[in-house]
């Protein structure tokens, strides 16, 4: 990520790496202050709303964490099943810790709100709020991957360096629009993410990233609602209205299990809008967090 300082002068917001939970996780840092807002991903684009936040008009103090098995992070060299909503969550809690951070802002988009989800459950008092964005905690029997990931994790060599099988699954959001600047983004995210493809490992492919997708291990729909009501701090659910992973309804009804929390929904965007439309993701974010301050139930 190119950021221009005061004297034009572009750098890089490079890659630092820092031990948490007896593993090596890489982060990017964005910001100064005591304002935190953390977020995880397997990976991140370059201009991601999680970033924005970190720079100017905003004034966030930004960790951007990979989570453990991607990129620069340790990977896992095994297709061992594990509950990787509790893996990540529990590395999460653990990179605060090992920075000092008590308190925290949180935004993920889809994957990247596994670990949120098993935080929020574990230790609630860490959050100052949470904007969840395409996607939601959810109460599957039986799950697995959407099909093209799915294919990738299970012929994860032949995918390896091949071009022409990812670009066919490379950020392929298919929703209408006619916008210019969506379009120009969607291409340039397309691009982004084939590149990002093209340097995996195969472990990567390979991993198996499933989960307890309640972050609580609820045995039933009810009772995961019934464990969303005992949230306290501030959320907001934040998506697209053609999203075909989370639905609308599904998402209203996580929002309205939860005290005092909000639902945002572009009926224009589908799951990744916040990635299509990064800047009015930050801009949603930092209206909710501020407008949370001192909120009353």
């Amino acid at each position: 990520m190119l950021e221009k300082t005061e004297d034009g002068v572009m750098i890089m917001h490079e890659i630092k790496t820092v031990q948490v939970n007896g593993v090596k996780l890489a982060y990017r840092e964005y910001g100064s202050g005591d304002k935190y807002l953390l977020s995880t991903q397997n990976f991140f684009f370059k201009d991601c709303h999680m970033a924005l936040l970190g720079q100017p008009p905003y004034d966030y103090h930004c960790f951007l964490v990979y989570m453990r098995g991607y990129g620069e992070s340790d990977h896992i060299y095994d297709q061992e099943k594990r509950d990787y909503a509790e893996i990540w969550g529990k590395d999460l809690l653990a990179f605060a810790d090992v920075m000092g951070i008590d308190t925290f802002y949180y935004t993920g988009i889809s994957h990247g709100n596994w670990a949120a989800w098993y935080a929020a459950f574990h230790q609630p008092e860490r959050f100052r709020g949470y904007v969840c964005c395409d996607g939601i905690t959810q109460y599957h029997e039986e799950r697995d991957l959407p099909a093209p990931l799915a294919k990738m994790r299970d012929h994860a060599r032949e995918y390896v360096g091949n071009e022409e099988l990812l670009r066919r699954t490379a950020w392929l959001e298919e929703w209408p629009t006619e916008n210019p600047e969506r379009l120009t983004r969607r291409k340039a995210n397309m691009e982004e993410h084939l590149d990002i493809l093209m340097h995996r490992k195969e472990e990567e492919f390979a991993l198996p990233m499933l989960g307890d997708m309640t972050g609580c291990h609820a045995q039933s729909q009810e009772e995961l609602l019934e464990r969303l009501h005992e949230i306290d701090f501030p959320v907001m659910i934040w998506m697209g209205g053609k999203d075909q992973i989370c639905s609308a309804e599904d998402a209203l009804q996580t929002a309205q299990a939860i005290p005092g929390a909000q639902y945002l929904m572009y009926q224009h965007l589908g799951h990744g809008g916040a990635d299509e439309m990064p800047e009015l993701a930050a801009r949603d974010c930092d209206r909710f967090f501020k407008d949370t301050e001192g909120r009353i139930l």
